[in-house]
């Protein structure tokens, strides 16, 4: 059985209430496969949870490939993506576990960066938290 030891519920919506442009939040749990998200009030989703989850997918694809040469450069602590409709953050919140935070375009996820790095620490259970590599098994 797979202990889940982040609160993703409310990181997501403390996540949300940081700025009012930012979009999305949301967090996929590798373990035991599950996705934890919320959306912004007023906002209406580019994509259903399905196509969500496959995006999510694709994310963890994508982090495996930024690992590969980590002993030489170090562990990645986070992406930035911008879209012609969103820019998007994906960061290890947990060993386990990824966060996904799309943005409206104007508002640059540098703006948001270290706030969410604080609310990822905030609610790990590990007070020596930094990112880490997620597990892709």
């Amino acid at each position: 059985m797979i202990t889940i030891h982040m609160d993703y519920s409310n990181l997501n919506d403390e996540i949300l209430q940081l700025n009012s442009k930012i979009r999305y939040s949301g967090v996929y749990h590798t373990g035991i496969v599950q996705l934890y998200e919320k959306v912004q009030k007023g906002i209406t989703r580019l994509f259903d949870k399905e196509k969500t989850q496959d995006t999510f997918i694709h994310a963890y694809m994508r982090w495996k490939t930024r690992q590969h040469d980590s002993s030489i450069i170090g562990e990645p602590i986070y992406t930035m993506t911008k879209y012609h409709k969103v820019n998007r953050l994906t960061i290890p919140c947990s060993s386990k576990s990824l966060l996904m935070v799309s943005t409206e375009p104007e508002l640059e996820p540098s703006e948001i960066i270290d706030d969410v790095i604080k609310l990822i620490k905030k609610y790990s259970d590990d007070p020596n938290y930094t990112p880490r590599k997620v597990y892709l098994g």
